[in-house]
């Protein structure tokens, strides 16, 4: 397995763990997984330290030539088109850090949504645009931290994902269970009603 040292675009710290805590209760031991978006292969490699089998990991980017888990398969997509599994394929999605990437973020929910089962869940991470200090940071600069044109250039931002917009881009698709931590937003979103809502964390 590849050293976790070896990942040079991991996620906002805290992300992975957090990801993982929460989805800890929904993954069985024959859980169907799919990574949206697997830069490097770091959140697989903490799944994998976990003890998920590789076998049940599917994952997809735009540029698997810098994947770096050996154990998995990482496919070729750009999550503006189709992903290409059948209909009601996975249980669990995780997509972190992704969908700010996208010129097309509704289709990723569109597209999860097809691809989970009835009960599946979609577990996704975006920059926190609802913190006081990025309020004030709009108010004084017209502009949000990690979405200004130089973020852009940098590291591909395009949109950030407000609270309205995610409520509106799911409508009719998933059951929207929050948790939320100071820099990043984490989503837990549901196919299947009436999940109890994990605690916010403090």
């Amino acid at each position: 397995m590849a050293d976790t040292h070896s990942f040079s675009n991991m996620a906002a710290s805290g992300v992975h763990t957090k990801a993982l805590g929460l989805a800890r209760s929904y993954l069985g031991e024959n859980s169907k997984i799919l990574i949206a978006g697997s830069g490097e292969g770091g959140f697989e490699y903490q799944l994998l330290k976990n003890g998920t089998n590789a076998g049940a990991i599917s994952a997809l980017d735009i540029d698997p030539s810098q994947y770096k888990i050996p154990e998995i398969n990482c496919q070729y997509c750009d999550l503006n088109g189709r992903i290409p599994f059948d209909d009601a394929s996975f249980d669990i999605c995780f997509s972190i850090e992704v969908i700010e990437h996208l010129n097309n973020p509704q289709n990723i929910i569109n597209e999860v949504h097809r691809i989970l089962k009835p009960s599946g869940m979609l577990i996704l991470s975006t920059p926190n645009v609802h913190s006081i200090a990025q309020k004030l940071r709009f108010l004084f600069s017209d502009e949000f931290q990690w979405f200004r044109d130089k973020d852009h250039e940098r590291i591909g931002h395009i949109h950030p994902i407000f609270d309205w917009l995610l409520k509106r881009m799911i409508q009719d698709k998933f059951e929207l269970l929050e948790f939320d931590a100071p820099t990043f937003q984490l989503r837990l979103l549901t196919k299947a009603p009436g999940i109890p809502m994990p605690r916010r964390s403090t």
